[in-house]
C-alpha cells in the first residue's frame, strides 16, 4: 500500500470520527431538524404551488384543505392561490392549528386547462393529494409544492 492510499484512509477515518462526535449531542438523529424548527409561539401551515412546466408560480389553482376525521378526510375549506402562487393568509395559525392528519388536492387538471395547455383526454394528472401531519403546532409548517401537468413533488420548506 502506499504513503498516499494510507493518508486518504487516515483522511477519510478522520473526517467519520469529526462526524460522529459532531452527532453524539443529538438524542435521536430523526429529531433533530423537528427541533431546530420549534417555534416559541403559535404556529402556522402555509403553502406555495410553484408550476415549473411554465416557471411560474401556480396562480389561481384550487386546492382543497380536509383534516382526517376518523377513516375519512372531512373538507375544511376550498380556496384558490394567489398570484403568487400562495394563500393571502396562513392557512392555520395560532389556537386553530391543531395536532393531525390533513390532505391537500390541488386542482391540477383544471389549472393547466385554463392556462391553456394542450393536455391528453384524460390528463395524466387530474387532481393531486397531498397528505402529510401535524405533530407540533408550535412550528411552522410550510408546504412547497413543485408541479408539471406530468409530476409533482413537495416537501416541508421553512
Amino acid at each position: 500500500m502506499s504513503g498516499n492510499e494510507l493518508s486518504r484512509r487516515r483522511f477519510l477515518a478522520a473526517g467519520l470520527a469529526a462526524g460522529s462526535s459532531a452527532l453524539a449531542g443529538c438524542s435521536a438523529l430523526g429529531n433533530a431538524p423537528a427541533q431546530q424548527a420549534a417555534a416559541s409561539g403559535p404556529g402556522r401551515l402555509t403553502i406555495h404551488a410553484i408550476d415549473t412546466w411554465t416557471g411560474l408560480p401556480g396562480a389561481g389553482m384550487r386546492v382543497d384543505l380536509s383534516v382526517l376525521d376518523g377513516q375519512s378526510y372531512r373538507l375544511l375549506r376550498s380556496f384558490d392561490t394567489n398570484k403568487g402562487g400562495r394563500t393571502d393568509q396562513p392557512l392555520f395559525e395560532g389556537e386553530n392549528f391543531k395536532r393531525g392528519s390533513y390532505e391537500l388536492v390541488l386542482h391540477v387538471e383544471q389549472h393547466y386547462a385554463r392556462l391553456g395547455a394542450t393536455m391528453p383526454r384524460p390528463a395524466f394528472l387530474t387532481e393531486v393529494p397531498i397528505r402529510f401531519s401535524i405533530d407540533d403546532p408550535r412550528q411552522l409548517y410550510h408546504i412547497a409544492i413543485l408541479l408539471t401537468p406530468w409530476s409533482y413533488s413537495y416537501y416541508r420548506g421553512s
